[in-house]
């Protein structure tokens, strides 16, 4: 009887063998046998684009208006991209899916800074040229080159990916439609004497050769001496220690000593400043100090601007290079000596250190300082090093005439806006970072130093030895104008500047709708609906967006913002080509070997893109991650793991093993369908009139999902969304109910195999809706293959077509009594699978379940099949407490809960047999080799033995 029943067991321990013995496998000839995003043949982009399905359908219901972040054409998209795009998508399949039309525009941004420096590292590394030689004409005809190719990839990537982008309505931030709308921008915000020239400190970087804005600069704390790789320098510069000079103060023996993180800055020294408080140096105030680099008296002032706890208490005042000084002297009418020029290299003002780059002048005036016995002492020191976002070299502050922008006003609209609740970011804990900033805003420099990017539509005009400034639409504009306050005869010429990169940006929710004209799109669709991009650049863009958009449109240009976190690696480190962490959202959805990844790096290192270290980084790197290539995990498994974790986070850790999880995930749907294939296949799916206990809870537990994702949704916790979907498929429906649903076809009931067959279809018909908007590749592919077999499916082309569950729906299915029953069942499956997980399959062991009460006995037995198929254990008999046999057995384990007695034996009779087997056969084999002779066998039997 034991050995009966252990055959049993094993017979139905495989997960199909029992349905293939019984079902024909016919019905699965056509069927893959496991989840391969290269088994996608078809092109399911190309459907979708077929059928229209992106294209905005006029609707009752809301629309959901969203502009995808355009990436730059720098180059190829990253997994930060991916991650926007995911998050957006979801969103866009989902709306269509409830019937609301959706308008979600593409576009790329021409990216001035980046696209310049990336085109002039590719003319330097493959032609051996600088755009100084070529010209800004052919320059930026090679740059229009590069961007109709960058372009091309970047569709590419977009459409791999499955974005449902609407790409009738797509813009490129330099065309000739959108440099209209920043033309009128700029003579609008002029009109409303928002716009002014000035002579100012701004940010300027020697390597771009261009000022930048206040937030395209990043603040390095350093707490002590560090040395950081600087551009055109082939040492590292040495930050974090601070320099205590001495100024002999004129016709004393005293002298001031001055703390400075700058001594190469001396050369524009103009006055020591002291507190007008700090009583340390009352006496100095009004007198003078020799500059013995300069070789000239400079005067000691008193200024409220100094910080007294700073150093020694005295300031060295350097105007042209430092916004503090600058403020002292303008304060005291001191000269402006500037010290560096464009290049980072000293002025004819540092004499004998003409032309050398600042940092290596440094040490020769430490040295030279030294020599003249004034050098007091040098120190570690806690400091800010600014450095340059886009080529990381270390910002100077210097003097320009620039275009600048007012923002104070506009700035505090856009407060106002988040505080009375017309604007809503979320995560709310950007709220606060919102304030502070637009709170201390300064005016936006918008001039920029570069060829690539929309000329300032600005005219200078030279009457007499002064220039004036025409801002029009048009030269013809600015002629008409020039002629009717100067005369004729007069001489424009265009600013050479281009306008910051964020200003074209900043204008991006209106403008790709047809502002400035009042086109159908913008009375329509303006405002959008949302704004979702990443946190780091909620000052660079959604601010700017907000305070142009209020300003120019009288409007806000969305009600929200979705600010997602941070890319980082597996350990939480932000991906960078420095660290050499990056991963191509390609090579996850192709897979990539080694020598794929390494040729890569090496085709972008031969065009320019990497330099030597960032190629060696990045070869490094990969061998460390991914020592045995990349396996090929497809579109659906990147998506779905980009957004399992909350998006919201300030940090989000991306682990490539978890994305070859999630491609097991789609498998195991994969695998679960076949099965309903092979048990239903052929069989009617209509809703029985009594479902069974088993069948109504699955349904119950779908009815729950479904709520769950649709509020998960709702509030953008799309992990959330994905938790609820794997708990329900992965968990409830496969591991348990649809083990459950063998046991229930081999009873050959008809009334129990037509529930099974109603429940086990409809689930995966639902479910598939409900993932499509996550995994849309897989849901199509499965789905479409599925109703070619089962008549209940959708005969849709695609399931954009489809209507996603709603909770409604599915109500009368909820039943939260019996789930809270069945919850304890699982419970009770789970502590047989823990004690058993110690007994071996072959002691053949039985559960007895002693229910306490009739109700309970008549529950187990309903759900036999249950137990049977989440414990993996065939003999499982229940029995009331009174009936009960309470003869002791050998190998019993024991648990009990309010419901129920549980009696786990194994069946040691059998465990006897094979013991007594194996202690004979094993005393048999060593008798024989101890004592060959006793069985006949001679020295040469041995040996050979």
């Amino acid at each position: 009887m034991y050995l009966m029943r252990l055959n049993d067991c094993l017979r139905n321990n495989s997960y199909y063998k029992y349905c293939c013995n019984r079902f024909s496998t016919q019905s699965l000839s056509d069927f893959p046998p496991s989840f391969n995003p290269r088994n996608i043949k078809h092109d399911w982009h190309n459907t979708w684009e077929k059928n229209k399905y992106f294209t905005v359908t006029p609707s009752e219901k809301d629309a959901l208006r969203m502009l995808l972040p355009p990436p730059n054409i720098t180059g190829t998209l990253h997994l930060g991209h991916t991650l926007t795009i995911t998050v957006q998508d979801i969103l866009a399949r989902w709306y269509r899916m409830k019937g609301h039309p959706v308008l979600w525009i593409p576009g790329l941004d021409h990216a001035g800074i980046a696209t310049q420096m990336m085109v002039e590292k590719y003319l330097c590394k493959t032609k051996g040229m600088a755009r100084s030689e070529i010209g800004r004409e052919e320059f930026l005809s090679i740059v229009w080159e590069w961007k109709n190719q960058k372009e091309t990839g970047i569709k590419s990537q977009l459409k791999a990916l499955g974005a449902s982008l609407d790409w009738s309505r797509e813009y490129f931030t330099m065309s000739k439609d959108h440099n209209n709308a920043v033309i009128e921008s700029f003579v609008r915000l002029n009109d409303r004497n928002l716009i002014y020239r000035k002579k100012d400190l701004v940010n300027w970087c020697p390597t771009l050769g261009s000022t930048i804005s206040d937030v395209e600069v990043e603040h390095v704390f350093i707490t002590e001496k560090t040395a950081l790789e600087v551009p055109g320098h082939d040492k590292k510069v040495t930050f974090g220690v601070i320099a205590y000079i001495a100024y002999p103060v004129k016709d004393s023996e005293d002298e001031i000593v001055v703390a400075t993180t700058r001594p190469e800055s001396l050369f524009g020294d103009v006055a020591i400043a002291v507190h007008p408080n700090d009583e340390r140096y009352a006496k100095y105030i009004g007198q003078t100090v020799w500059n013995s680099l300069r070789e000239t008296y400079i005067p000691v002032v008193a200024d409220s601007l100094v910080e007294k706890d700073f150093g020694t208490g005295a300031v060295k005042v350097t105007p042209a290079h430092d916004r503090t000084d600058y403020a002292i002297a303008k304060n005291h009418g001191l000269d402006i000596i500037e010290v560096f020029d464009e290049h980072g290299k000293i002025t004819d003002a540092g004499k004998q250190f003409k032309g050398i780059p600042r940092f290596v002048a440094r040490e020769k005036v430490l040295n030279e300082l030294a020599d003249k016995g004034l050098l007091r002492s040098v120190c570690d020191h806690k400091m800010v090093v600014p450095r340059c976002l886009r080529s990381q070299d270390i910002i100077e502050y210097v003097l320009k005439e620039q275009w600048f922008l007012k923002c104070k006003d506009m700035a505090r609209k856009a407060i106002d806006a988040v505080k009375e609740g017309h604007l809503h970011i979320v995560p709310a804990t950007h709220e606060q970072s919102w304030y502070d900033w637009l709170e201390n805003i300064r005016d936006w420099c918008l001039s920029r130093q570069l060829w690539w990017g929309h000329r300032i539509p600005a005219y200078s005009i030279t009457i007499g030895d002064k220039v004036e400034w025409i801002i029009a639409r048009t030269e013809s504009d600015a002629r008409i104008i020039a002629q009717n306050t100067y005369g004729s005869g007069v001489k424009l010429s265009q600013d050479e500047d281009v306008l910051d990169t964020w200003f074209s940006s900043a204008i991006l929710p209106f403008a790709v709708l047809g502002w400035p004209k009042q086109t159908t799109d913008f009375k329509s669709y303006y405002p959008l609906t949302l704004m979702e991009t990443g946190h780091d650049i909620l000052f660079f863009w959604v601010a700017r967006m907000a305070m142009l958009g209020l300003e120019l449109t009288d409007c806000l240009p969305f009600n929200k913002v979705l600010l997602h976190g941070i890319l980082c690696d597996a350990y939480g480190k932000k991906m960078s080509k420095t660290l050499g962490n990056v991963i191509s959202p390609e090579n996850i959805i192709n897979g990539a070997t080694v020598k794929d990844l390494n040729e890569q790096m090496k085709e972008s290192y031969n065009s320019g893109i990497l330099s030597k270290k960032e190629f060696e980084r990045m070869v490094s790197g990969n061998k460390k991650m991914f020592p045995n290539g990349i396996k090929e995990c497809g579109a659906d498994a990147l998506r779905m793991t980009l957004c399992s974790h909350n998006v919201k986070n300030e940090k989000i850790n991306f682990d490539m093993m978890e994305c070859e999880t999630n491609k097991f995930f789609c498998n195991k749907i994969w695998q679960a369908s076949k099965y309903i294939i092979l048990t239903t296949s052929g069989k009617q799916c209509q809703q029985p009139e009594c479902l069974t206990v088993m069948d109504r809870w699955i349904l119950s537990q779908l009815s729950a999902t479904v709520e769950a994702v649709n509020d998960s949704f709702s509030q953008r916790d799309f992990h959330k969304a994905i938790i609820s979907i794997k708990s329900f498929l992965y968990y409830r429906f496969c591991d348990f109910y649809l083990e459950a649903t063998k046991w229930g076809f081999k009873t050959e009931n008809s009334n129990v195999m037509q529930s099974h067959t109603y429940s086990l279809r409809t689930c995966l018909e639902v479910s598939l809706r409900l993932i499509s908007p996550i995994t849309p590749f897989f849901a199509d592919e499965l789905y479409t293959r599925l109703s070619n077999k089962f008549s209940e499916f959708l005969p849709v082309p695609s399931l954009m077509e489809a209507p996603y569950p709603m909770p409604q729906q599915f109500n009368t299915w909820k039943d939260d009594i019996l789930d809270q029953r069945i919850q304890k069942v699982i419970d009770m499956i789970l502590e047989i699978r823990s004690i058993t997980a110690h007994v071996s399959k072959k002691m053949n062991p039985e559960v007895h379940i002693v229910a306490c009460d009739p109700e309970d006995f008549h529950f187990y037995n309903e759900i036999i099949h249950l137990i049977k198929g989440g414990s993996k254990i065939s003999n499982i008999y229940t029995s009331l407490k009174s009936n009960h046999d309470k003869e002791d057995k050998n190998g019993v384990y024991y648990c009990s809960s309010s419901q129920c007695v549980l009696f786990i034996t194994a069946q040691v009779k059998l465990l006897y047999l094979y013991v007594m087997s194996f202690v004979i056969c094993t005393t048999v084999c060593i008798y024989i080799r101890l004592f060959p002779g006793s069985f006949g066998f001679g020295e040469s039997e041995r040996k050979y033995r």
